[in-house]
């Protein structure tokens, strides 16, 4: 009998458990697992000392080629003798967060703000969460398709416009006709409310289109509508009635608007600073020029091709109808004009009247295109110049009877120290002569466009000298010496027929000097080299040579200089060849020889020595001193 305050014996289970992992570790599960070379290791976690699953992996025999995985080991006491079971566990798997899920979608609307529209595109097709975040509105504040127009799916581009519409503010749609016949013009053409800046130049939009457009956005400061056939005067109507606000009109080369059409948009836009209105009729009446005479707000005035603009046009414009003169100076009494930019150019109508009606006038014009005005001359350009103290770009392209008396004029006036850039090609009758008096008075003169004209290599020549040795421009610090050469004056001079390869060879050379030991007195201790653009087979060799040149370290300024010498070589040999009789070859060969020695004479004098005395230039070997 048992005594009821005795405990009750329970019998050890430790054997029991012993026996039954060493079977686990024996007994495979499978004809596959009886090749291991070595026993199963049971797997179990040490919650409550029981078996919760068991690993068939075994160590990689030599021969195997089972991947191999980390497991570690811990050892878990049992029973009540201290015994313990070793057991492994795998590595606990590290769970990856998915931090973009868990953003704000106005986080993720400034992450994807830094990708550009087509990377935009592209994102939107990963889900549907990434298609809505990408085609959020926030995202397409700035709608500009003239990189990709021509790429971009009409479904796409649509979509971006109608969904985006109220937040777009500057549109440019330049090109894409590909809006033109869709379904959904309507509604694109609908959708946007608050444009700043449209430019839809090349898009061909039908009438209605372009009316809804111009109606539904009452805010818009900057337009261009150059070259749509769909423009007329009643498009002008509905602009000067719609947009008040109007600062930047582009109408140029609508065939169906004429003049009319831009009195009523400047007396109804008292803001407009800019107008381009190229190859429109009926400039030439008298009330359209009233209108921009009263207004006195353009700054940007482009006029370009226009047939019916002349003399009485330009002076009505800056002079007014009924001028009154003054008694003292017997010069008509009329506030200056606020102009920055004319252009007259092709207005084939204009002569010096129009000039001597501009001079006095315009005081605050910076930049003057008159190219293909053949009737100007000196005479007027004389009375016009010398008021123009501001200017710094004139183009006078194909002004045929513009000689070199213009150019001194020009480097003699109040402009010459602001002056950038002056184009005189096609202009027959300049030479030597003004050109050099150009490049040596203008100190800023970047750009100069001479082709087709009578210069010679001595305009290079005093042209590269020029560059490297301006003088300090007071108020300037200078750059410090370390600084790579850079490009101080552009200078066109392809199919001039006084200039030669040897000329050409001079300014490379030149352009190695003057990187290779900068002159201390210039303005800058940047070197400052000179670029040409000259004939078209010459081109790739000076383009080249230019690239390395403007690397400035040794290796490239050597490199050059090689690449001047093979030049030259080529050239003699070209020119050898074409000559006819061993007699006239060697006499060739003589006169080459003679002249790359002096080259090589005067350059070997350093930034001491750089003069020009006993080169022999040009075709009729003229002396530069």
């Amino acid at each position: 009998m048992v005594s009821p305050t005795s405990k009750r014996t329970t019998p050890s289970r430790r054997g029991h458990r012993r026996r039954l992992f060493e079977r686990l570790s024996r007994i495979s599960s499978s004809p596959q697992l009886s090749n291991f070379p070595k026993p199963i290791e049971v797997v179990a976690y040490p919650n409550k000392r029981t078996v919760s699953c068991v690993s068939l992996y075994t160590a990689t025999g030599s021969g195997a080629s089972t991947p191999t995985i980390a497991l570690e080991t811990v050892e878990i006491p049992y029973g009540t003798e201290g015994e313990s079971l070793r057991i492994s566990i795998p590595p606990r798997r590290k769970t990856r967060r998915d931090i973009w899920s868990g953003l704000p979608d106005e986080v993720k609307v400034g992450v994807l703000s830094w990708l550009t529209p087509r990377e935009l595109v592209r994102c939107s097709a990963v889900n549907k969460k990434w298609h809505t975040l990408c085609f959020d509105g926030q995202l397409w504040s700035t709608l500009d398709a003239t990189e990709y127009y021509d790429k971009i799916p009409v479904d796409q581009l649509a979509k971006i416009v109608t969904t985006a519409g109220p937040f777009v503010k500057y549109l440019n749609l330049r090109g894409c006709i590909q809006l033109t016949n869709d379904w959904r013009t309507p509604a694109i053409w609908n959708a946007p409310r608050n444009l700043l800046t449209a430019t839809l130049e090349g898009c061909a939009l039908s009438r209605a289109s372009l009316q809804f457009l111009i109606i539904r956005n009452p805010t818009l400061l900057h337009l261009n509508l150059s070259g749509l056939p769909t423009v007329t005067n009643s498009i002008a109507r509905l602009i000067a009635q719609s947009c008040p606000n109007l600062e930047s009109l582009n109408v140029s080369w609508c065939a169906n608007m004429d003049a009319r059409g831009i009195r009523k948009i400047v007396e109804a836009c008292p803001n407009l600073q800019e107008l381009r209105a190229c190859e429109l009729e009926r400039f030439d009446e008298a009330p359209v020029m009233i209108a921009l005479w009263r207004a006195n707000a353009v700054q940007r005035l482009h006029l370009a091709a226009c047939p019916g603009l002349g003399d009485d046009a330009i002076r009505t414009l800056v002079l007014g109808p009924d001028p009154e003169l003054d008694p003292f100076t017997n010069r008509p009494r009329t506030p200056p004009r606020r102009l920055l930019h004319l252009n007259l150019g092709r207005c084939t109508r204009l002569t010096d009247a129009a000039l001597r009606a501009l001079a006095d006038n315009v005081p605050m014009l910076e930049g003057l295109e008159l190219g293909g005005c053949v009737a100007l001359t000196d005479v007027g350009f004389a009375a016009l110049l010398p008021t123009l103290p501001r200017l710094t770009h004139l183009d006078l392209e194909e002004c045929t009877e513009v000689t070199d008396a213009t150019l001194v004029t020009l480097a003699r006036g109040p402009a010459a120290r602001r002056l950038t850039s002056v184009g005189v090609s096609y202009c027959e009758n300049i030479g030597d002569p003004g050109v050099v008096e150009l490049v040596r008075k203008c100190r800023a003169l970047g750009n100069l466009e001479c082709d087709n004209t009578r210069v010679s290599d001595l305009a290079l020549t005093e042209a590269a000298h020029a560059v490297r040795y301006r003088p300090h421009t007071p108020g300037i610090p200078p750059h410090p010496a370390s600084l790579s050469p850079r490009v101080a004056l552009r200078l066109v001079i392809y199919d001039c027929a006084a200039i030669t390869w040897s000329g050409v060879r001079g300014i490379l050379a030149r352009n190695v000097e003057a990187a290779a030991h900068p002159t201390p007195t210039t303005s800058t201790l940047r070197p400052d080299l000179l670029q040409l653009k000259c004939f078209y087979g010459w081109q790739p060799t000076v383009d080249a040579h230019l690239s390395r040149v403007l690397r400035g370290d040794p290796a490239a300024l050597a490199s050059a200089n090689r690449l001047e010498s093979r030049w030259a070589d080529h050239m003699l040999a070209s020119e050898e060849g074409v000559s006819t009789g061993a007699g006239a070859a060697a006499r060739r060969r003589r006169r080459r020889a003679a002249m790359f020695a002096a080259d090589d004479e005067d350059f070997g004098l350093g930034t001491a020595g750089f003069g020009f005395v006993g080169r022999r230039r040009g075709r009729g070997g003229c002396v530069v001193s």
